[in-house]
């Protein structure tokens, strides 16, 4: 069982790394860190230009929290 849970975990993290990659183009993405705390989970995104992840007033960061939130 505790074989499934890897695999499971590996194959969550290559599609949000996948996706990220595929959105943060333009801002030279360069990677990720998931981190799972008691409070939640943080994901630690690396981009050359982090004011494109970011966006005006956080919208873009918001957009994709929302998006990984809800898939």
């Amino acid at each position: 069982m505790i074989e499934k849970d890897f695999v499971t975990e590996g194959l969550k993290r290559t599609r949000i790394d996948e996706y990220l990659e595929k959105e943060l183009d333009r801002a030279g993405y360069g990677g990720m860190e998931i981190q799972v705390t008691p409070l939640g989970t943080m994901v630690v995104v690396y981009a050359e230009r982090p004011g494109m992840v970011i966006g005006r007033g956080g919208k873009t960061v918001r957009a994709i929290t929302q998006n990984l939130k809800n898939n």
